[in-house]
């Protein structure tokens, strides 16, 4: 299978990290291996622990383990990070890079059969890995008002009701069962003059919304970032690369919330101190975005936000 993912921001991420000392380095998202190889061939690494909950990761951890002796790859969930390391060779270790980039590769996206594109025909599935929910028997089975909420509170789309409205008027004549027919499905909905407007398809955000439902994205992503500290060594970085507002606030949250920042829960409130113990210090004042160049080249990059703290 060619390896069809690039990696985003990895100039901005590798010059984080630090070329004196030996590190210990966990890509808990290892996807296609560009981070992980870029750090193992430019960065003296005693061990690098990579995590994906994706089978095919197997197939391009094939080159890397074949280059690399101090190279692992668990197929597992990134939530079960503290654990994974506790149930490997790493039980006795902390790390000094933990280094997540949140979302879908295009290994992923690519490849019709998987169901994420709203491009490409193929069978509504949209998982990620092992997952007790597809998108086939969400968007089949699941009631009006809770397809509404689901698209609403996970892709914010305004138009979701109308949208889940669709899709049950279409579904009591057939099921719905490919990606191109529940596009076309969301894409009636839309406004024409909102369609000519926005740069994004319209399906971008309904696609968005059943894919975090059936992975449990976002969930995975709060629970992996309070582990983490628990494995970082005192120095160590987390750095995160999140491509959606639902990402990127669960990780400005998390930075804002250990690292002792005064924040508000409404603007119409006043400012609360925290009441967590101060383990972070936040890096990235703002998120970095990627250049201009790496947009041009990689137009998937374009809504990518990177995020660093490091513990203290």
């Amino acid at each position: 299978m060619k390896n069809l993912h690039n990696s985003v921001m990895i100039n901005e991420i590798i010059s984080f990290l630090p070329l004196k000392k030996s590190i210990n380095v966990i890509d808990a998202t290892f996807g296609g291996g560009g981070y992980s190889k870029t750090i193992l061939e430019k960065f003296n690494v005693n061990q690098l622990l990579a995590i994906d909950r994706d089978p095919i990761s197997k197939i391009f951890a094939k080159e890397i383990e074949s280059k690399f002796s101090n190279f692992i790859l668990i197929n597992d969930k990134f939530s079960r990070i503290e654990e994974i390391v506790s149930n490997t060779k790493f039980k006795d270790k902390k790390f000094d890079i933990i280094l997540f980039d949140i979302g879908t590769s295009s290994n992923q996206i690519d490849n019709a059969q998987r169901g994420f594109s709203f491009n490409k025909s193929g069978p509504l599935d949209m998982r990620m890995g092992a997952s007790d929910k597809n998108a086939y028997d969400i968007i089949n089975n699941y009631e009006e008002k809770n397809l509404a909420e689901i698209i609403y509170q996970y892709g914010e789309e305004r138009y979701s009701r109308v949208i889940a409205k669709e899709i049950v008027k279409n579904r009591k004549i057939k099921f719905i069962s490919d990606t191109i027919e529940l596009s076309n499905i969301i894409k009636k909905c839309l406004p024409k003059k909102n369609q000519l407007k926005n740069k994004i398809h319209p399906a971008t955000k309904t696609f968005q919304a059943i894919r975090i439902y059936v992975n449990d994205e976002l969930s995975e992503l709060k629970t992996s970032l309070e582990k983490t500290l628990k494995i970082l060594n005192k120095d160590g970085l987390i750095l995160v690369v999140s491509f959606q507002s639902l990402e990127d606030r669960i990780v400005k949250d998390f930075f804002n919330h250990n690292s002792g920042k005064r924040w508000r829960s409404s603007r119409h409130y006043p400012e609360l101190p925290d009441k967590l113990a101060t383990q972070l210090k936040i890096i990235t004042k703002k998120p970095i975005l990627p250049s201009a160049s790496e947009i041009l080249e990689n137009p998937r990059s374009r809504s990518a936000k990177l995020r660093v703290a490091q513990k203290i």
